[in-house]
């Protein structure tokens, strides 16, 4: 077996996230992390307070990666296209990580109307504001209608055996983004 002093905590999310990336986050338990590390149980007890520390670490890198994943897709001179554009991305190339972050209970957004605080989702529509003139709440409004379609596409793709090429998602954000901006 392998000594847990050849392993970093790092190592250790960084196996644990390949584990909820090919088998989904209930997948994600001691035993089964052990086993893939080539240890007991009792190394990892060691290393961290628990699981629920392993899992707040694993979480906390998955939403780092999706941050990355999607600040490098963003043209701020169309920031709420490429954004919801890189949203579907991410559910259709990562499914499992998509799932873990926002078809789960791990997600800490209280409500709907929770989307619009993120980051990103902020930038977004501010950009609307600068490039429409649109009042904050109106760019609010349409942002929102765009994320739900945008959503509804993600989930679809991350939780079936189905494929859009990225011409075919771009297409359909933008025909949705034109019809609601008119």
């Amino acid at each position: 077996m392998a000594s847990s002093v050849n392993l970093s905590k790092e190592d250790v999310v960084n196996k644990a996230k390949s584990i909820v990336a090919s088998s989904g986050w209930e997948s994600l338990n001691a035993r089964g992390l052990a086993k893939e590390l080539g240890m007991s149980t009792k190394p990892l007890y060691r290393m961290f307070e628990g699981m629920e520390e392993v899992k707040k670490l694993v979480y906390d890198s998955i939403y780092k990666f999706y941050d990355e994943f999607v600040t490098s897709r963003i043209d701020k001179d169309k920031a709420l296209i490429t954004l919801c554009v890189a949203y579907i991305e991410f559910a259709q190339e990562h499914p499992n990580l998509f799932k873990t972050l926002f078809l789960s209970n791990n997600l800490s957004w209280k409500s709907i109307d929770s989307v619009l605080d993120e980051k990103w989702n902020q930038s977004a529509i501010i950009n609307l504001v600068n490039k429409h003139g649109f009042s904050f709440d109106n760019a609010k409004i349409l942002f929102m209608h765009i994320w739900l379609y945008s959503n509804g596409l993600a989930t679809l793709l991350a939780t079936n055996d189905m494929k859009l090429d990225s011409n075919d998602i771009v297409r359909r954000i933008v025909t949705v983004y034109k019809d609601l901006v008119k």
